[in-house]
């Protein structure tokens, strides 16, 4: 499943979820140019421009201009991706 349209925004908080990017990448474990914690993994692209937070059910582009894109394997999971997402953020 794919969702990539304005709507998508009200489910993914993007702001949390570029805080739960940045904890993940000084907190997290480096392996190559990808850091993981948490069981997710998050990376940009080689210009800093996408950023990606992904587990293996579940990918959070967030784009330039805070444009978003969310793959995931079904509703269930995307579901414990963003609650994920959303305790992360509070443990801060």
């Amino acid at each position: 499943a794919h969702m990539d349209c304005p709507n998508m925004t009200e489910k993914v908080d993007i702001k949390k979820s570029l805080r739960v990017f940045n904890q993940i990448a000084t907190k997290g474990r480096r392996v190559g140019d990808e850091y993981l914690l948490n069981g997710l993994t998050a990376f940009t692209d080689f210009d800093g421009y996408t950023v990606t937070i992904k587990n293996d059910y579940v990918r959070l582009d967030i784009f330039f201009h805070n444009k978003i894109s969310l793959d995931f394997s079904n509703d269930k999971e995307r579901m414990l991706f963003l609650q994920k997402i959303e305790t992360m953020d509070k443990s801060g």
